[in-house]
Formats: C-alpha cells, sequence, structure tokens
C-alpha cells in the first residue's frame, strides 16, 4: 500500500528513493518520511537518517496484524512512529503522540493522482487496499437508530413530566414484577429502552456509540442487533428472577456487547496481545464492582446480559 503513497508522494515534488536496507524514504525540504513494510516478529533495519533533515517520521505497515510487543523497536527510539495495523485499519503512534493529523494527511495520498497515473503495485492489490480504506469508513447505522430511540423515549418521558418519576416509568413500559407476573411480559423488552435520569441515559448512549460502532462493524448489522437485544432482554429476565426492584436502562444490553468482544478478541490473537481484550475484562471488572457497591445499580440485569453476550461471542463464528 505505501507504494501508492510514495508514487503520489513522488508526483507531488517529493524525493523518493529506495535503498538496500529495506527502506523508502521521501524527502522535501527539512521534512523526511520513513516506509517500512513489517512482518510478525521481524526487528527492522537500522533507520538511514539523512543529517541534512531535521524532522523525520517513520510509517510501519502492518499487514498480518500488530501486537504491543511489536511497536518496541530499538532503531526507531529517537523518531516519532505510526505503526499502521492492517488487520483492523488503526494507527499506533510509537512514542503516544495524540496527534492524528500526520496519519490523515499522509493517507490522503491513498486517493490523489489515482486516475491520472498508475500505481507501482498492480490493480488488484492496489484496489484491494483502497477497498480496505473505503470499508473502514464504515457508519454504524444500527447503533444509531438504537441510540436514537433511547434519546426519543427520554425526550417523551421528559415532555410527559420527567424520567425519574414512577408513574412515567411505569406508563412507558420500566420493569415492575407485579405487572409482568398479571401478564404484561413486554416490559422485559420495553424496559431497555427507558433511562432513570438525564447521567442514566448519558452514561449509556456514550458507551453505546462507542462499543456499539466497533462491534457492529466486526460482528455485522444483524449480528450485532441480535447481541444488543438478547443481552438486554436477558438482562430484563434475570432482573426479574432476582429483585423486585423497578428498573430500567440499556445496561444490559451493553454488557452483552462488552462481553461478546471478549471472545471476539480471545479469537482474533493479534488483538488479543494488543491489549484490547484484556482491557475489556478490566472494565467489566470495574463496572460489575461498582455495581456490587452501589444499591442503586440493578447488577442482576448487567450480569445476565454479559453471561448471554459472553455465550453468542463463543457461538459466533
Amino acid at each position: 500500500m505505501y507504494q501508492q503513497i510514495l508514487y503520489n508522494l513522488g508526483y507531488d515534488g517529493w524525493s523518493i528513493e529506495t535503498l538496500s536496507s529495506g527502506w523508502y524514504t521521501a524527502k522535501k525540504e527539512n521534512r523526511g518520511l520513513l516506509f517500512w513494510s513489517y512482518q510478525t516478529n521481524q526487528l527492522i533495519s537500522q533507520v538511514p537518517i539523512d543529517p541534512e533533515v531535521r524532522e523525520w517520521e517513520a510509517f510501519v505497515f502492518c499487514p498480518e496484524g500488530l501486537s504491543s510487543q511489536d511497536l518496541e523497536q530499538p532503531v526507531l527510539k529517537n523518531i516519532q512512529a505510526w505503526f499502521i495495523d492492517l488487520q483492523t485499519g488503526l494507527a499506533f503512534p510509537y512514542p503516544p503522540n495524540p496527534k492524528q493529523k500526520t496519519i490523515d494527511w499522509l493517507l490522503t495520498y491513498l486517493t490523489i493522482n489515482n486516475q491520472a497515473h498508475p500505481s507501482y503495485i498492480g490493480t488488484t492489490e492496489r484496489d484491494k487496499y483502497f477497498e480496505f480504506f473505503r470499508t473502514n469508513k464504515f457508519v454504524p447505522y444500527v447503533t444509531i437508530i438504537l441510540a436514537a430511540i433511547n434519546i426519543i423515549v427520554f425526550s417523551l418521558m421528559t415532555l410527559a413530566g420527567g424520567s425519574t418519576n414512577t408513574k412515567n416509568l411505569i406508563l412507558f413500559g420500566a420493569k415492575v414484577n407485579e405487572l409482568i407476573l398479571q401478564g404484561q411480559v413486554w416490559r422485559l423488552f420495553t424496559s431497555m429502552f427507558i433511562h432513570i435520569g438525564f447521567l442514566h441515559l448519558a452514561f449509556n448512549i456514550y458507551a453505546l456509540w462507542i462499543l456499539g460502532s466497533f462491534s457492529e462493524e466486526r460482528f455485522g448489522r444483524w449480528r450485532f442487533l441480535f447481541i444488543y437485544l438478547l443481552s438486554g432482554l436477558a438482562g430484563s429476565v434475570t432482573s426479574f428472577l432476582f429483585t423486585d426492584a423497578l428498573s430500567a436502562g440499556a445496561s444490559g444490553a451493553i454488557f452483552g456487547i462488552l462481553g461478546a468482544l471478549v471472545p471476539y478478541s480471545w479469537k482474533n490473537p493479534r488483538l488479543w496481545k494488543s491489549g484490547f481484550g484484556k482491557n475489556l475484562v478490566v472494565i467489566i471488572a470495574i463496572n460489575l464492582g461498582i455495581g456490587l457497591i452501589q444499591p442503586q445499580i440493578d447488577i442482576y440485569a448487567h450480569l445476565g446480559g454479559l453471561l448471554i453476550g459472553l455465550a453468542i461471542g463463543f457461538l459466533f463464528p
């Protein structure tokens, strides 16, 4: 893929050079760019630094994926490096750098001049990489719709008298055990779209957006929706079985997404080694701990959603 970038950089006035060490360089005025194609467990060759160029950055493309150990390359110790994981489409700066403008600028060279000039790489390979970055601009429609439903329901409850009003909560479909036993089983479903107070909504919508966007792309729209709804329903059922308290919220569904992502990460070794899966486990543990010490949190809904999410994650290929 970097061959396409190099070609377009050359067309834009950069001086391109191929070195025997395996590096490609692009130089323009006082700025230099280094390019390397990284293979698993490979030790990167010595960096060819031109003393006349004051500012250097390295871009390491990883077609086989990336683990945290791969970032520790001694030869790049004094250079800002960007490791681009072509398995996930993510870019990891090393040392850490919150500014993504450089990588965004570089990726514009994937498309400029593409129609007027041939690439160094073949059409099939080039199209494959272009397709990768096109699909990386994923729009999580299901996540957006789910978030919109939750916000609309909350807005209607607010207009009707408030989302913390007990009568309103019952009217809109919160989980009330006595009413469910009387035949209103639908409350097990509707309760996952109701939130008690703005903070409850805000936390869950934020979590839904972060986790949902990622999960919807990885699992596919319909599977993601299946995970969300079944986990939310499982959370409601577990809450119904173990507590008589009135409850509502999307937390069971969100814990289900978290649960499904753990086996997904475990089945993808590169993702697990990057620390993604382990971080999920820590997040789950912290949130369950908070639920245990905060009596107003429905820990049973969290556990029910989590267990179903874990099971679905292991069942899905």
